[in-house]
């Protein structure tokens, strides 16, 4: 084993450790996922996902991270006959992904790396993630994103906007991280220098956009307010450089591009 494959293996029983200890303990991966405003944010980029996948008729889709399948849920309450194969690194996760989406037939779940996953060269027509890439060697996971993508398929991802004052803290500051349920390998983007990684990859039409200003932690009663004024600085020059999340938006080109 090379000293790169060393440090990829052990980050690797490093995530599924932490990964599988939160599902074991909490039945989720993040607890920012659990509260009111969690659940809508996730509902929120379900709308998103199925956006993305407008233009694609009865696509299979790879979702990455899919975690204990909250996400999966909300995307398949919206296309409820969506093709999709969702896989993670936490075996225990993937249990209740599966409990939870038992309903929808179109569904799988396997345990798998997401920089070496065993499946065949353009399988899918879209790949959707929360909030994963973050987690991993960035250039290896871009690469292998696109080698299982059919020419003009479809990239959806959402991950944490290092621009934003406190993710900033939380992935630089190991105390607050750990406090946050952070891993010690995960970091966050800038918005820049992310897109052009995808271009390099292959990628064409990338968009890298911040978004989100409702925290997990606004309480039930005012998520429509901050929600609303959220929208708005969504909009605003400047200010909208600091929303929490980016949402990443790219395409695979078509064999016959030119």
């Amino acid at each position: 084993m090379t000293g790169d494959e060393a440090m990829s293996s052990g980050r690797q029983a490093r995530e599924r450790e932490h990964f599988d200890r939160l599902a074991e303990s909490i039945g989720e991966v993040w607890w920012g996922s659990t509260t009111p405003a969690g659940i809508d944010r996730l509902r929120r980029r379900a709308v998103l996902i199925k956006e993305a996948l407008g233009r694609l008729s009865d696509p299979a889709v790879l979702e990455l991270g899919c975690g204990t399948g909250m996400l999966t849920q909300y995307v398949l309450e919206q296309m409820p006959r969506l093709r999709l194969l969702g896989c993670d690194i936490s075996p225990k996760a993937l249990r209740i992904a599966a409990g939870r989406c038992a309903a929808y037939r179109s569904v799988r779940f396997c345990v798998a790396d997401v920089l070496s996953m065993a499946c065949k060269p353009a399988a899918f027509d879209a790949v959707i993630g929360n909030a994963v890439l973050h987690h991993l060697p960035v250039d290896g996971a871009v690469r292998e994103i696109f080698r299982v993508l059919k020419p003009g398929g479809v990239l959806a991802l959402f991950e944490p906007n290092m621009l934003n004052p406190q993710v900033a803290v939380e992935k630089n500051v190991p105390v607050v991280g750990r406090w946050l349920q952070n891993t010690e390998d995960e970091t966050a983007f800038f918005r820049w220098p992310l897109a052009d990684r995808l271009r390099t990859a292959g990628f064409h039409r990338v968009s890298v956009q911040p978004f989100d200003f409702l925290h997990p932690i606004v309480p039930a009663p005012l998520m429509g307010v901050v929600d609303g004024l959220g929208r708005l600085l969504e909009k605003t020059p400047v200010m909208r450089e600091i929303a929490g999340s980016l949402l990443i938006r790219a395409g695979k080109p078509d064999r016959d591009a030119r």
